[in-house]
């Protein structure tokens, strides 16, 4: 063979050479770097929730009962788990819940997997689809809506996937407010995550543990969504944001000493933040959908509304809500909607909740102390001891509920004993009652 054959044939020796490499390093990328595509639903995850009368449990002691009750476990009672994972909503993540249900759930017996991402986006997905494909549903902390402002006082919520679906980019969650199989875009359900937190946690039984356990699930398909869930997502935010307008004014209200007077900037910025959560709650009662809510947030946005009213001197107004809407539809407050059922015993769930939530044989005992506090505002005693007495027909042995009544009898014998209520002065004196 001449030189110039030679010449010839090593570069096509060297380009097949090359071509061979490059083919084998793209087999072995696809080899090893190829997932098939996820289009699943996992079967028989329950929901709680609004929906189903779950309105004062955090969002992760929801999704921790999610995941016990779809592994068929009933060893924690909803009550204690409320008490496990108590209300954080001041918390900047709910970091304390994640800790904590980690310990929980491995001391329950399970193996758990958590992860908090701080990388690109789209990597929550990936994770998240191989325990999807394996039926094992997935806790995620996000923000708790696509809109969440900087002042919300519930920015943060656990939700739980049990579902992802490549070929429609969707994700599918149960949402204590939103709904069950609530449906995420992929780019809507990475922009929830916590930016630098992007956590997440799996849990499944360990094998002895899951030989004694039921197959997982309740072996029904999935309710399907009411008209309400699917318009709700707005009026859920501005319910919450009312509630954070007036947790805040009321944090303002209780931070200064009772016999300190309050300075103008502090009465105006009380004032106004009542009235910011009056217009969330007008929001959310004119809403079309508003009637189609369960009647416990129908019931709570009304009162709720009727207490800020109080708040800024609109008594009249305030004690007109009480006495003509709401105490005539303070009953049946303990049903869910149409097509749920309450798995909690409701009464254990709200016996050492915060007094103004409880329900007790499905009335609200608050309602007629809100209606006492009206009187006593305009320091009418005796009206507000005679709108106060049916609370204690549903809760004859509430030790602040006795303490309230025994003053307010006291400041009807006695002048002297009367003192301008902490309420009052928050407003700014009872000069402003109308």
């Amino acid at each position: 063979m001449d030189q110039e054959s030679q010449r010839v044939k090593y570069p096509k020796v060297l380009l097949l050479s090359l071509l061979v490499m490059l083919v084998g390093a793209v087999g072995y990328y696809f080899y090893t770097s190829y997932e098939p595509p996820v289009n699943r639903l996992i079967e028989g995850v329950p929901y709680y929730g609004v929906y189903n009368l779950y309105p004062d449990f955090t969002s992760s002691s929801i999704s921790v009962a999610t995941v016990l009750r779809y592994y068929n476990d009933e060893r924690v009672s909803f009550g204690d788990l409320k008490t496990k994972f108590p209300d954080l909503r001041y918390d900047t993540d709910d970091l304390s819940h994640f800790r904590n249900s980690l310990s929980f759930f491995e001391t329950q017996g399970y193996n758990t997997f958590s992860l908090s991402l701080a990388s690109k986006k789209g990597k929550e997905i990936k994770e998240i689809k191989k325990y999807i494909s394996k039926d094992i549903p997935v806790i995620v902390i996000q923000q708790k809506r696509l809109d969440t402002k900087i002042d919300d006082i519930e920015k943060f919520g656990w939700r739980v996937v049990i579902g992802v679906f490549d070929d429609k980019k969707e994700v599918i969650v149960h949402d204590a407010s939103l709904g069950n199989n609530y449906v995420f875009s992929y780019s809507d359900f990475e922009k929830l995550f916590v930016p630098g937190a992007r956590r997440m946690l799996v849990i499944w039984p360990k094998n002895e543990m899951a030989q004694g356990l039921s197959k997982p699930g309740n072996g029904q398909s999935y309710k399907e969504r009411s008209t309400a869930m699917e318009q709700a997502y707005d009026i859920v935010g501005a319910a919450g944001r009312a509630r954070a307008a007036v947790a805040t004014a009321d944090t303002l209200c209780s931070s200064v000493a009772y016999d300190d007077e309050l300075t103008s900037e502090q009465i105006s910025e009380f004032i106004r933040l009542n009235k910011e959560s009056i217009q969330y709650r007008d929001e959310v009662i004119n809403s079309p959908v508003f009637k189609d809510m369960p009647a416990f947030f129908q019931f709570r946005n009304k009162f709720y509304r009727a207490r800020s009213l109080m708040r800024i001197g609109e008594i009249s107004k305030a004690r007109g809500i009480l006495i003509n809407e709401l105490i005539p539809a303070n009953k049946n407050l303990d049903k869910p909607a149409e097509g749920f059922e309450s798995a909690i015993d409701f009464s254990e769930a709200t016996a050492d909740a915060a007094r103004y939530a409880r329900v007790i044989d499905g009335q609200m005992p608050a309602v007629y102390e809100v209606l006492m506090v009206s009187y006593r505002y305009e320091g009418k005693y005796k009206e507000a001891i005679d709108a106060y007495m049916p609370y204690f027909q549903l809760d004859p042995n509430d030790k602040d509920a006795l303490k309230y009544l025994t003053l307010l009898r006291d400041e009807l014998r006695n002048p002297a004993a009367r003192k301008i209520p902490k309420g009052v002065k928050c407003m700014g004196g009872r000069s402003v009652i109308k």
